[in-house]
């Protein structure tokens, strides 16, 4: 018996073997993924972008309730509007916020540009750029010292305005508005500046929703399909020796003559496979120096690790991964999200970012569209809407 038993045994090894490196050598190669301008990746410079590896850019968002809820949409277009008026006149339908139940505090950004679609096209060159910047938290109930933000690091209201031809209107001084946040009401009230040129703001704004139903997974942000094109490309480098380089490229058209600036940035890992995974393994040095001299408290090395399952057809390869985001301290982690997206206490059951990329062995962007370059003149002052390095 013990005769039959070990070539069977001798056998199977083999077997799992060659599955083995079947299964590495269809992995192995160079795939490519189109970077798509989504609700992650907006407003950031592609060398932001390139200096992280590509699955910080590419999540969608799952949440679960138990019970019918509506979730608070802060990267959508408002309902309403705080208008300006004077020498400049404008609409600001676009709002991101945070409130503070504990101390009735809050602070919020408002501003006309659409994160989504800001870079689609030159016509949005003529508008004017304006933002608007509120904060109350040194009023806020339970803070111990009223006349000074402190730790929260805002201390004043601003406003600003760019215009093409390169004018501009700043204004920092105390804004009246109040914010629960769902809504902003501001009352009508003037803005003057250094020069003594002055606006009228005033208006409410109140968040766009989307409606979650008990017990049914809800995606509430994507990493994909929010505009019509990509925002550059990633080309991973699978290697035999156990190498994952993720190299990212954007291209940029400077002026009509054609000629472009071309930004590669590249994030080495490791990679195994193991019981049907591939495991990615991101290494990242810390140092943090002391002050005095000393050796610095944060100097070593930390490990990020992604588990993927894989699935390749043809020239395709899916790579799926997906993180509790309250796993660990859960009561304490849902009420937290139930706050910033506007959810009923006790209703979050579960949320969730969940990674699906696809590649291919074909070289190119899906939706190819340069930027244009006369956008910059009226964007590029602002140093969060550059994406030059």
């Amino acid at each position: 018996m013990k005769k039959i038993i070990l070539p069977i045994l001798i056998l199977f090894i083999f077997t799992a073997c060659d599955e083995d490196s079947s299964a590495i050598d269809e992995v192995v190669g160079v795939w490519y993924m189109p970077q798509s301008l989504n609700r992650v990746t907006a407003g950031l410079s592609a060398d932001q972008l390139g200096g992280s590896s590509l699955n910080a850019w590419n999540y969608s968002m799952i949440i679960t309730t138990n019970s019918d809820q509506k979730f608070v949409d802060q990267l959508s277009e408002a309902n309403g509007g705080i208008n300006v008026s004077g020498f400049i006149n404008g609409e600001l339908r676009f709002m991101q916020g945070h409130f503070d139940d504990y101390n009735d505090a809050s602070n919020v950004y408002v501003t006309n540009y659409n994160w989504m679609s800001m870079f689609q096209g030159s016509e949005l060159n003529n508008d004017v750029f304006m933002s608007l910047s509120l904060n109350n938290y040194s009023q806020g109930i339970n803070i111990e010292q009223p006349g000074d933000s402190g730790f929260f690091g805002y201390d004043n209201d601003y406003f600003y305005a760019y215009l093409n031809d390169g004018a501009y209107f700043e204004v920092s001084q105390d804004i009246d508005y109040n914010y629960d946040g769902k809504t902003l009401t501001i009352p009508s009230q003037q803005l003057k500046d250094s020069q003594d040129s002055s606006l009228t703001i005033a208006g409410t704004l109140t968040y766009s929703t989307i409606d979650i139903l008990a017990n049914t997974p809800t995606e509430i942000m994507s990493y994909d399909g929010d505009i019509s094109w990509d925002y550059g490309s990633w080309a991973i480098h699978i290697k035999e020796n156990g190498k994952w380089v993720e190299v990212y490229t954007f291209e940029e058209q400077q002026d009509p003559s054609g000629w472009s600036n071309v930004y590669v940035d590249s994030t080495i890992a490791e990679w195994e496979m193991k019981d049907d995974l591939i495991i990615v393994t991101y290494r990242y040095e810390d140092v943090w120096p002391d002050v005095g001299g000393g050796p610095g408290i944060g100097q070593g090395t930390w490990l990020y690790q992604v588990a993927y399952t894989y699935e390749i057809d043809n020239d395709n390869l899916k790579l799926l991964n997906e993180f509790n985001m309250c796993e660990f301290e859960e009561d304490f982690c849902l009420e937290m999200f139930e706050g910033q997206y506007g959810l009923d206490y006790g209703s979050l059951d579960e949320i969730k970012m969940v990674w699906q990329l696809e590649f291919s062995k074909k070289p190119g962007l899906r939706k190819l569209q340069k930027h244009q370059h006369l956008i910059h003149k009226s964007i590029a002052r602002h140093s969060k809407f550059s994406s030059r390095k």
